[in-house]
C-alpha cells in the first residue's frame, strides 16, 4: 500500500481508494484543505479484494474513510462529513439542500462510463464511450443540463454561494476528471461545445486553495485536468 500522510493535528483518519482521482478525489481535496490528520491509502486490485473479503467495506466498495468514531462509506457521505469539519459545508438549511442537490445531480454524469469498464475489446469499449457523448447520448444530455444549471449561478459557484463549497469541489473533480485522457474514447475536445463549463473550470481551478493543491502534481499526471487553463486551447 502507498501511504501519503498529511499531518496537521492529532486525530487519525485514513481514506482508502485506488491510485486514481475517481470517486475519492473530492474527498482528498477537502481533507487536504482541512486541519484533519489523514492518510491517503492507495490500494491496488489485490488489496481491494482482500479487504472486501475481510469485510472492511461497509457497502462492499471504496472509497471508505476510517475515523476515530468508525468507518464511513459512500463518497458523498464522506464528503459531507469532512466538508463540515473543513468549513466548506453550508449551515443554512436551504443552502445545505442546494449543495446536496448538486452532489446528487452530478452522479449520472460521473457514472456515465460505468458500464464500459469491464469491456475488454478496445474498439467496442471506445465505440460505446463515444456513443455516451454523441448528439443524443446520455453524457451529452447531462453536460447540456449541467451547463444550464451553472449558468444560473449569480456568484460563479454552483449553488450561488458567496464562496466555494463541497458541491463545487464534487462537480469540478468528477466532471473534469472524465476528460483527463485516462478513459480511451473520451477526448477533452468534447468540452469545446460547452464554453460555460470551461468558464466554470477556470473559476474553480483558480480558487487559491485549489490552485495551490494542484500546483505540484507530477509531470504527466492525469490530474492536469484540474489545473488552471487546462482547457484553454478549446476556447
Amino acid at each position: 500500500m502507498v501511504r501519503k500522510t498529511h499531518m496537521t493535528q492529532t486525530e487519525p483518519y485514513k481514506l482508502f481508494y485506488f491510485p486514481i482521482p475517481g470517486k475519492a478525489e473530492a474527498c482528498r481535496v477537502v481533507l487536504s484543505l482541512s486541519n484533519i490528520t489523514w492518510e491517503d491509502v492507495e490500494i491496488n486490485g489485490e488489496e481491494y479484494a482482500q479487504m472486501k473479503n475481510n469485510g472492511d467495506f461497509p457497502w462492499g466498495m471504496v472509497p471508505i474513510l476510517q475515523t476515530p468514531d468508525g468507518t464511513l462509506a459512500e463518497s458523498s457521505a464522506i464528503l459531507r462529513y469532512i466538508g463540515i469539519q473543513a468549513g466548506l459545508a453550508m449551515m443554512d438549511p436551504f443552502q445545505s439542500a442546494k449543495v446536496d442537490e448538486f452532489i446528487d445531480a452530478i452522479e449520472p454524469l460521473s457514472s456515465a462510463l460505468s458500464g464500459t469498464f469491464r469491456i475488454e475489446d478496445e474498439d467496442e469499449r471506445i465505440r460505446l464511450r463515444q456513443a455516451v457523448f454523441a448528439a443524443d447520448g446520455e453524457g451529452t444530455k447531462n453536460l447540456k443540463l449541467l451547463q444550464e444549471k451553472v449558468a444560473e449561478s449569480t456568484t460563479g459557484w454552483v449553488t450561488s454561494s458567496e464562496n466555494m463549497n463541497i458541491a463545487d469541489i464534487k462537480v469540478f473533480t468528477e466532471l473534469f476528471g472524465l476528460f483527463s485522457g485516462n478513459f480511451d474514447g473520451v477526448d477533452k475536445s468534447i468540452l469545446a461545445d460547452y464554453p460555460g463549463l470551461i468558464e466554470y473550470h477556470d473559476i474553480v481551478a483558480n480558487e487559491p486553495r485549489i490552485k495551490a493543491h494542484y500546483a505540484k502534481i507530477a509531470e504527466g499526471s492525469i490530474r492536469w485536468t484540474f489545473q488552471p487553463g487546462a482547457f484553454a486551447d478549446l476556447i
